[in-house]
């Protein structure tokens, strides 16, 4: 088998446009009810509805995963993380999908600095306690052993300074 083929995928999130989507058009993520990903080698080679897709490969050559009862998205990859920081701005992916424009959420006392000034504001305990919460939710994905080792280390590390205050 050189291949792998989704099937009968319960949602497949397509995000297929010429161009990224801003504003009220990120409502939009391209659901395919019933769809198939074709994936050959490291390259998605088809993606769509299954009676769409399914008919252009053998399937003597692809291992066939059947998904009717999940869905199937891309990775998004976020390019940095923080690992301690207090403060949320879920609130904002809704004001963009309204069509809000970053200037806008900023305005409206969102951003980037929202969450660096509730950083500021928080203890050195409650980010100890946050950074314990995302660790142990970290773990609980399956975060590989020698990743659990690095951020178990980076929150006792976090967990000592605190407590000699």
């Amino acid at each position: 088998m050189d291949g792998l083929i989704l099937t009968d995928i319960n949602e497949l999130v397509t995000c297929r446009g010429d161009a990224p989507r801003k504003g009220r058009a990120m409502a939009d993520a391209g659901i395919v009810r019933k769809g198939c990903v074709v994936i050959e080698g490291d390259r998605i080679a088809a993606a769509g509805p299954v009676d769409d897709v399914i008919h252009e490969y053998n399937p003597n050559y692809y291992k066939i995963i059947d998904c009717s009862s999940n869905a199937v998205l891309p990775g998004f990859i976020d390019s940095h993380t923080h690992f301690v920081f207090a403060g949320h701005r879920e609130e904002e992916f809704s004001m963009r999908l309204a069509g809000s424009t970053y200037m806008e959420i900023m305005a409206s006392g969102g951003g980037i600095a929202s969450t660096v000034a509730s950083t500021r504001l928080a203890s050195l305990e409650k980010l100890v306690e946050l950074g314990k919460s995302r660790a142990d939710s970290m773990i609980s994905f399956g975060l590989p052993p020698s990743k659990e080792k690095v951020v178990t280390v980076s929150t006792l590390t976090m967990s000592s300074s605190s407590s000699g205050r």
